[in-house]
C-alpha cells in the first residue's frame, strides 16, 4: 500500500482554490493507485488533527489532515525528531503543491520560508519529493532565489502549471534539470452533484457569474494597493456590473471563492453580499449572490451553470473553464496568463495592473459577445488538459 503525504495542501482552507487543488490530488491518487492508498495532508491551515470525509464514487473515504505548526516545523528543520519528521519518513511520496503559488515571495518572505521547510526536510531525509504543478516565482529576494534553486534541483520531480514558471526556473534561477509542464490540478476536480446554479438564478436568463476578490477590493493585506493595480478595483467592479446589467435578459450572480469568516480582508462572501445589496438598490436591479460558505466542489457546480464568467480568483476561473464556461479573468498576477495561453485563449485575460478601466470593460464585453466561440475552443481543449493530469502518476512511476 502506497503512502502519500500531501503538503502545502488543505481541505479546510477558506481559500477554496487550495481545497480544489487538494481534492483533485486525492481524486487522482484514488483513480490511479486505488482507494486503499494511505493519503495524509500536512496542513498549514488546521490547528488540530482533522478527519475529512472525501466523497469518491459514492463512498465517503476518510483523509486525515495534520497541523504543521510553525514552531514544530522549525524544530524539525533544525534537527529535532518530531511528528512532522515521522510523517515525512513514513511516506513513499511527498507531493508538495505550495497552495498553488506560495513557493514565491509574492506574499512575503515568511510564507516562502514556511513553504520551503518541509521540502528541505524531505531532501535532507532523502525522501521522494515531488513539486506538484504550481506557479514558480516571482523571486525578488536574492536569498529566496538561492533556496528556490537548491530545492528545485534536489527534488525528485518538478512539475509546473505554466511555461513562464519553467522559464523563470531555467533562465532566472539557472536550474539545470528537467521541468515538466502539467495543467493546474484543479481541472481534475469534479463538481458536486448536490447543488446547481438554479438555486439562485432563473433558467431562462443569460447567467453571468462574477467572482470579486475581497483582497483586491480591500487593497491587499496592507490596504495600500498591495498588488500595484493601475485601476481602482472597487470602481471597476461596480462599473462592470452596471454595464453588464444593461444587457437584455442577463442575470448576474456574484460567486465568492475565498470564504473566511475570521479574516475580513480576504472574505469574498462578505464583499459580494455588500456589493449585491448596494448595487441592487443603486441600479434598481436584482444583483444576486450565493447564500452560504459552500465547499469548493459545490462552488464548481454553481459556476458550471453560468453562461459566462468573470473572476479575479484564479481557481474560480479554473472552476469555470474546466467545465467549459467561457471566462474572462481580471488578473492580479502573471499566473493567469500562463494557463490561458496554453489553451489558446490568452486574449480573454484582462490585467488591472496594466490596463485602464475602460479597456478592461470593453474587452470583457467583447469576450461576452464571443462566448460561443470561446466555449467551442474550451470543449476541444479541456479534455486534453485533464488527460495530461492523468498521465502525471505514470511519469512519477517511470
Amino acid at each position: 500500500m502506497k503512502k502519500i503525504l500531501l503538503v502545502g495542501a488543505s481541505l479546510n482552507s477558506g481559500n477554496r482554490g487550495v481545497n480544489a487543488l487538494t481534492r483533485a490530488q486525492i481524486m487522482l491518487i484514488f483513480d490511479k493507485f486505488g482507494v486503499n492508498t494511505d493519503v495524509k495532508i500536512l496542513s498549514y491551515t488546521v490547528k488540530e488533527k482533522t478527519n475529512n470525509l472525501v466523497e469518491y464514487n459514492g463512498d465517503n473515504i476518510s483523509v486525515e489532515e495534520i497541523p504543521c505548526g510553525k514552531k514544530e516545523l522549525v524544530k524539525a528543520f533544525m534537527g529535532s525528531h518530531n511528528y512532522i519528521v515521522d510523517y515525512i519518513l513514513q511516506s513513499d511520496y511527498i507531493w508538495d503543491i505550495s497552495e498553488g503559488d506560495s513557493f514565491s515571495d509574492i506574499y512575503g518572505t515568511k510564507r516562502f520560508i514556511q513553504h520551503s521547510l518541509v521540502k528541505l526536510i524531505a531532501i535532507k531525509k532523502k525522501k521522494k519529493l515531488i513539486i506538484m504543478p504550481q506557479t514558480l516565482g516571482p523571486y525578488k529576494n536574492k536569498i529566496v532565489q538561492k533556496v528556490a534553486k537548491y530545492i528545485l534541483e534536489k527534488a525528485d520531480k518538478v512539475f509546473v502549471r505554466d511555461e513562464l514558471s519553467k522559464e523563470i526556473a531555467e533562465k532566472e534561477l539557472g536550474v539545470k534539470r528537467e521541468i515538466i509542464y502539467k495543467p493546474d490540478m484543479a481541472f481534475y476536480m469534479k463538481p458536486s452533484k448536490k447543488i446547481n446554479i438554479h438555486k439562485f438564478v432563473e433558467k431562462d436568463k443569460i447567467n453571468i457569474g462574477i467572482n470579486v476578490s475581497a483582497l483586491l477590493y480591500n487593497g491587499g493585506y496592507n490596504g495600500k494597493n498591495m498588488f500595484n493595480l493601475k485601476v481602482n478595483y472597487k470602481n471597476l467592479v461596480d462599473r462592470l456590473i452596471e454595464e453588464l446589467s444593461k444587457i437584455e435578459n442577463v442575470e448576474i450572480l456574484l460567486v465568492p471563492h475565498v470564504l473566511v469568516k475570521d479574516i475580513e480582508v480576504e472574505d469574498d462572501f462578505r464583499v459580494s453580499k455588500k456589493i449585491a445589496e448596494e448595487l441592487s438598490a443603486k441600479l434598481n436591479k436584482n444583483i444576486k449572490t450565493i447564500d452560504d460558505y459552500y465547499r469548493e466542489d459545490e462552488l464548481k457546480a454553481i459556476i458550471s451553470g453560468c453562461d459566462f464568467f468573470i473572476g479575479s480568483r484564479m481557481h474560480a476561473c479554473i472552476g469555470a473553464i474546466s467545465t467549459t464556461v467561457p471566462t474572462s479573468p481580471m488578473a492580479y498576477s502573471r499566473k493567469f496568463i500562463g494557463i490561458w495561453e496554453k489553451i489558446g485563449l490568452a486574449y480573454c485575460v484582462t490585467d488591472p495592473r496594466k490596463q485602464k478601466e475602460d479597456e478592461i470593460i470593453k474587452a470583457i464585453i467583447e469576450n461576452f459577445n464571443n462566448r460561443d466561440k470561446i466555449k467551442e475552443k474550451l470543449e476541444k481543449e479541456i479534455p486534453l488538459l485533464i488527460e495530461k493530469i492523468g498521465s502525471l502518476v505514470k511519469e512519477l512511476e517511470e
